[in-house]
């Protein structure tokens, strides 16, 4: 659904692969969203002969407001190890509170630089740029069959700010944790991207 020149929109999204294994090691391992941060869940190497994986997403944008999910579940084909199935999600909301809205290209079915009303300058025509708050959380979960590796939960609230359609600075607080109170992080970061 799209409307109002992508100002209202709902995308839809599903994916399916299978991949062959043939007795293969396999790991699956993930860090907090912070690539700063060592390993908090590892399923160490597994044998497996095949893997199927399942993908369903969704976005909404409703003027400056927007929710995206999306949620990955991995069926793998490994009887020494009872044939574990692994799941992993992550639900994000943000809101411009300068009035823009997330761009969307309906040729790819995907979303776009953020142009801001103003950009950031000097002079009659500048502005500050556009302003968005997020929060989002995620969660990997990958204790299945005969396989412990952890389950880790992350909590992310930010501020991103465009000062024109190629440049951001974002600023971001994430709360990560093992559930079974094995470990945490409180992590502290920023960036300043130039894309063209």
């Amino acid at each position: 659904w799209y409307a109002d020149d992508g100002a209202q929109l709902v995308h839809l999204g599903f994916s399916y692969a299978h991949s062959f294994r043939n007795d293969a090691e396999l790991r699956f391992r993930q860090r907090p969203e912070s690539h700063l941060a060592a390993r908090f869940v590892d399923t160490g190497d597994f044998l497996a002969n095949d893997l199927d994986r399942i993908n369903p997403e969704l976005a909404i944008v409703l003027g400056p407001a927007s929710l995206q999910a999306e949620y990955m579940r991995v069926f793998v084909d490994a009887p020494a190890s009872g044939d574990p199935a692994f799941d992993g999600w992550y639900a994000y909301v943000s809101y411009f509170l300068t009035g823009e809205r997330r761009a969307y290209k309906k040729s790819s079915g995907a979303f776009d630089r953020v142009r801001p009303k103003r950009n950031f300058g000097f002079g009659p025509d500048a502005g500050w740029g556009a302003f968005e708050v997020g929060a989002r959380y995620s969660k990997i979960e990958l204790d299945s069959g005969d396989v412990r590796g952890g389950n880790l939960g992350d909590t992310t609230v930010g501020l991103n700010w465009y000062l024109n359609p190629n440049m951001r600075v974002m600023a971001n607080y994430v709360y990560s944790a093992r559930t079974d109170g094995a470990g945490s992080a409180n992590i502290y970061q920023a960036r300043f991207q130039v894309a063209w």
